[in-house]
């Protein structure tokens, strides 16, 4: 029988990682979120109840990059509450065999993770994205459909980086940095900072 996994966030960046654990072969028992509706079985704040009700085995956040603060809040939260929290590989992602994953990572398909590459608890690695051998990806980051992380990268804590947005080789994208779809990123993006454009310049800079 299949276990049964409850998904923080009924948005849309929650309902792709409902298909994603049901490609992994897990039953969605529903979702948290803010509102109420069709599949929602609770707010945020009842989880706590809706594990002593043995509502599911397991949780993940599908909070997406509208929340990006939230995303690191409820997994947080899923901690202090000892719940299981689901990490989750598409059976079409391709991860090499050094690859290390923490605790709520959720990888779409079509991800490749190279040579000792390492991913931080709750990070999403969304489709067709591509990092090469080396690369650190640090707690809550978000990696958007078609990132390119060349080998040697680091992406720190928290960082969003938009579609198909590239990063050079050995360079470091800081806490909570923002890179837009589509930049190139030639130098390191220091914490916090936003940058777009090819190459990548800090927003309303030249």
């Amino acid at each position: 029988m299949a276990k049964r996994l409850l998904v923080m966030g009924a948005g849309g960046h929650g309902r792709a990682v409902a298909d994603l654990a049901a490609e992994c072969g897990w039953t969605v028992a529903g979702f948290t979120d803010r509102v109420t509706g069709a599949s929602i079985l609770g707010r945020d704040e009842d989880l706590t109840a809706l594990a002593a009700a043995g509502a599911m085995d397991a949780a993940v956040v599908g909070v997406g990059n509208a929340a990006l603060d939230r995303r690191a809040a409820l997994f947080q939260l899923l901690k202090a509450s000892g719940i299981v929290v689901a990490t989750l590989v598409h059976p079409r992602a391709v991860l090499s065999r050094s690859c290390r994953l923490g605790e709520g990572v959720v990888v779409f398909a079509g991800g490749v993770l190279g040579s000792s590459v390492e991913v931080g608890d709750n990070a999403v690695v969304y489709s067709g994205v591509i990092a090469e051998h080396d690369c650190r990806i640090g707690a809550h980051a978000y990696l958007s459909p078609g990132v390119v992380l060349c080998g040697g990268v680091t992406i720190e804590a928290g960082a969003f980086l938009g579609a198909r947005a590239t990063v050079l080789p050995n360079l470091t994208v800081g806490k909570e940095a923002e890179v837009a779809a589509g930049a190139v990123v030639i130098s390191d993006v220091p914490a916090g900072e936003m940058v777009m454009g090819v190459p990548a310049r800090p927003r309303g800079g030249r």
